[in-house]
């Protein structure tokens, strides 16, 4: 059992039934038939040659199949973190150059390497430090940029470096200079990647597209009207090597590898447990950290670039029946092929046709109407938050944009926790203190409380995030009631731990109340919080007879005591 929870694979495969080989090989030529002109196109964003896009996807897709607890999830190349990768690397090592392969190979192992660690130790739970509103906006906004960095290809023309304003601006002042071959072919390969997936969406629209672009540079020498091309793409596979760095550039890389673990992982355990929940299953939070180092160590030792999970492809699979991770084992079968015999057939592909299989790959993050939509209706605060994630990507550059990102996240969680919901309780009209459980006045405003009485209820752990908040709320309830209040009840029901700070400021509370005449009370104390009381002394200083079993016993002593 041991050696299978580290290697979930095997298990799959002991339980592996007869009926389910059909449809994973089904899933896995489909899944190959996407990701091939895509690896290629993503190689090329990360500032790779076209082949590193091979010899990424291969390691990537049998460690993650071997390590990983999700029978849906593909962990290949993706845009958002070839991006990152070249974002990260560039802003190291001069991009074009033998360094930069060096180093991008280096960021993929240093990736690897942190999210191992992080799964051995436990930290599946960092994911939840990114907020998935600014998550979105970020990945909106680094769409965006993928968009604009693309879209000279299409157009044949060179393009200018910069945020994206500076790029889209350049890319405007350039279009004089279009080449007329090379905007038919980009413009072409994107009208009919768009038309196949409205239209005819089960074929492989990428391969057939990037099929026909081959054929077309080919039979037309469309290479001597101007239109480039990828050129010569190795057979065979890379030899394994570990990157020979400087510590200094290793160092320097440490920073935006940290910031790409947190994208990747939040995208791929967001993936992996969208299709464990709609098939009945379970991932292993931590398992799935372990799963995506591996893949990730795969790529770096294979010459590549930085992997996560893809939730087009696995949704891809899925639909074609994927059952286990098999089919990514398949998938892997057919991609070796593709770097041992295919791989010099992409040699005439039209840049124009990569630029365009990139910008449609990214399009539906780049320009999604249905979130930001979404986000306005339900949380503005999320929309603006969100919007602010995605300007700062596309104005400040990418790796700023992730450190505003997750500073973003922190301080939404922060400021959430500090300012919990509260609320002031009262009883339904007509009806008597030890009669019914009292409810939120704000919810119903109908409802009265008792001259003298505030109820309190406090909806979160107390600590010191927000004690503050705690005992300034509380001390202005007393400061306007009117008649004076004598006494405060604080139902804590959901209070589920007092540290020492949050019972150094209930202490000092009491006694500033209890200067002014004021009883403080608690009701409903769960065990535990009792115990934590008792052990900090608060308890003795609040006093026994000020602790109650039920919000209502103490509002009924309350009313007993002033008739």
């Amino acid at each position: 059992m041991r050696i299978e929870r580290a290697l979930p694979l095997i298990g799959e495969l002991r339980r592996y039934e007869r009926g389910w080989l059909t449809p994973d090989i089904v899933a896995g030529l489909t899944v190959w038939a996407l990701l091939v002109p895509e690896a290629i196109a993503y190689a090329s964003v990360a500032g790779m040659p076209p082949e590193a896009g091979l010899y990424t996807a291969l390691p990537a897709v049998v460690l993650y199949a071997l390590f990983g607890t999700s029978r849906q999830l593909f962990v290949g190349p993706s845009s958002a973190v070839a991006l990152l990768s070249f974002s990260t690397v560039a802003a190291v090592v001069g991009a074009g150059s033998e360094d930069f392969f060096v180093a991008t190979s280096a960021l993929a192992l240093m990736v690897g390497a942190i999210c191992v660690v992080a799964g051995l130790l436990r930290l599946g739970f960092v994911s939840n430090f990114l907020s998935k509103p600014i998550l979105d906006g970020f990945i909106a906004g680094l769409a965006l940029v993928i968009v604009v960095g693309q879209a000279p290809k299409l157009f044949g023309v060179e393009g200018v470096s910069g945020d994206f304003f500076e790029e889209l601006w350049g890319l405007i002042r350039e279009l004089g200079d279009t080449n007329g071959a090379t905007f038919l072919v980009g413009a072409g390969s994107l009208a009919l990647l768009f038309g196949l997936e409205r239209f005819v969406p089960r074929l492989p629209g990428a391969l057939a597209v990037v099929a026909l672009s081959i054929v077309a540079v080919s039979v037309f020498d469309l290479e001597d009207e101007g239109v480039e091309i990828v050129g010569e793409i190795p057979t065979g596979l890379p030899e394994l090597a570990f990157p020979s760095l400087g510590g200094g550039v290793w160092a320097a890389l440490f920073g935006g590898a940290v910031g790409i673990v947190l994208v990747a992982y939040a995208e791929s355990i967001a993936a992996a447990q969208k299709y464990a929940a709609k098939h009945g299953e379970r991932v292993d939070a931590d398992q799935e950290f372990v799963a995506l180092g591996a893949a990730n160590l795969g790529a770096g030792l294979f010459q590549g670039f930085t992997v996560d999970g893809s939730l087009s492809k696995t949704a891809a699979a899925d639909e074609a029946g994927q059952r286990t991770q098999v089919a990514n084992l398949v998938n892997a079968v057919l991609i070796l092929l593709t770097i041992l015999v295919l791989a010099s057939l992409f040699e005439n592909l039209a840049e124009a046709t990569l630029g365009a299989v990139v910008i449609h790959a990214v399009w539906h993050l780049a320009v999604n109407l249905g979130l930001w939509r979404r986000l306005w209706t339900l949380q503005r605060v999320e929309f603006a938050l969100a919007a602010v994630c995605a300007v700062g990507v596309m104005t400040i550059d990418v790796l700023p944009g992730l450190i505003l990102a997750v500073t973003l996240s922190i301080l939404a969680l922060v400021y959430r926790v500090s300012r919990p919901r509260t609320a002031v309780l009262g009883l339904p009209p007509g009806v008597e203190p030890e009669d019914a459980r009292m409810r939120d006045v704000a919810d119903h405003p109908g409802d009265r409380t008792l001259p003298g009485l505030v109820v309190y209820r406090f909806d979160a752990e107390l600590f010191f995030a927000n004690a503050n908040t705690f005992a300034s709320e509380i001390e202005r309830l007393v400061r306007d009631a009117d008649p004076p209040v004598s006494m405060v009840l604080v139902d804590a029901e959901a209070i589920t731990a007092i540290d020492l700070t949050a019972g150094d400021a209930v202490g000092e509370l009491h006694a500033r109340l209890a200067e002014k005449g004021v009883t403080l009370a608690f009701s409903r104390l769960r065990a535990h919080v009792r115990e934590q009381m008792a052990r900090t002394g608060l308890l003795d200083l609040i006093g026994e007879q000020n602790l109650y079993e039920t919000t209502t016993a103490g509002v009924a002593a309350f009313a007993q005591r002033r008739r």
